[in-house]
């Protein structure tokens, strides 16, 4: 089922001098399977309308329905534990939530949270970190040994290792070179290949490019645009300030300069390759 929200708005610090309205009057559905990325500059409220999908937060008004969960201002969810297997929340810097003595326990917590028993938690726990490249080695060690790519990629397999139906990213790659940025991005496209709904948060276009199914632009508090990649880049993106990805401008300008590139189906490097070596120069 997909994600809704109706008519949502949220509030921080209502009837005091700080009282900011961060989203407002969102309506947006998320369908079931997708790859979405959230984009917009700093404050446009993002990161407060995702922290919604597994109530991290309550609507000040209107609804989010995950599934048979519904989220309401003030209301408590019957089974918070459900939603919050349900729907996995990934925040920007999710190697600080790091805390047992060592990688396999703390991956286990999760599980053993949601009402695991310790055998299989321990057995879901291996299979996540095996997903996210940390082989037999590094389950005996403790979190705080690791550099911090690995301890973001065990951080994150806690989170996979509940097997949420629901992915949510939070600038997943903030603070991670290019490399570790790849590698991090691969790897939530195959959960996603899986038939994870991923949602992922991001300023970078370069990864919206290459992985999002669908984009939402949003704008102080709003929802301004929804669109494809493709579509969104081959439009005027100015007025979201937007940066347009480095491949994508390096593909039309070499159909500017005649080569017959469609730019419909640039997603990556490979993808360009590919049309070069078949299109060639029109004529």
């Amino acid at each position: 089922m997909p994600i809704v929200f109706k008519n949502v708005s949220y509030i921080y610090s209502p009837k005091t001098p700080f009282e900011y309205e961060a989203i407002k009057n969102i309506n947006l559905t998320i369908e079931d399977g997708s790859f979405t990325a959230l984009v917009g500059h700093t404050g446009s409220g993002k990161s407060t309308l995702v922290q919604h999908i597994n109530a991290l937060l309550l609507p000040s008004s209107g609804e989010v329905m995950v599934d048979e969960f519904v989220i309401q201002p003030r209301k408590r969810i019957k089974n918070l534990k459900g939603l919050r297997q349900r729907a996995g929340l990934v925040f920007q810097f999710p190697e600080y939530q790091l805390f047992e003595e060592t990688v396999e326990k703390d991956v286990a917590f999760g599980p053993k949270n949601f009402g695991v028993s310790a055998e299989e938690a321990m057995k879901k726990a291996h299979a996540a970190l095996q997903e996210v490249g940390l082989d037999e080695s590094y389950w005996q060690r403790s979190p705080f040994e690791l550099s911090g790519g690995e301890r973001r990629r065990v951080a994150i397999a806690g989170i996979i290792a509940a097997e949420p139906r629901v992915l949510v990213l939070d600038e997943p790659t903030a603070g991670l070179d290019p490399r570790g940025a790849h590698e991090m991005m691969t790897l939530f496209k195959k959960i996603h290949d899986k038939g994870t709904t991923v949602v992922l948060v991001t300023h970078d276009m370069n990864i919206v490019l290459r992985y999002a199914t669908h984009v939402v632009v949003m704008k102080d508090g709003a929802i301004v645009r929804e669109s494809d990649p493709i579509s969104l880049f081959a439009s005027d993106t100015s007025e979201f300030a937007l940066e347009i990805p480095l491949l994508y401008q390096f593909a039309k300008k070499l159909q500017d300069r005649g080569m017959a590139i469609d730019l419909t189906h640039i997603r990556s490097i490979e993808d360009l390759v590919s049309q070069i070596k078949k299109g060639g120069v029109r004529k």
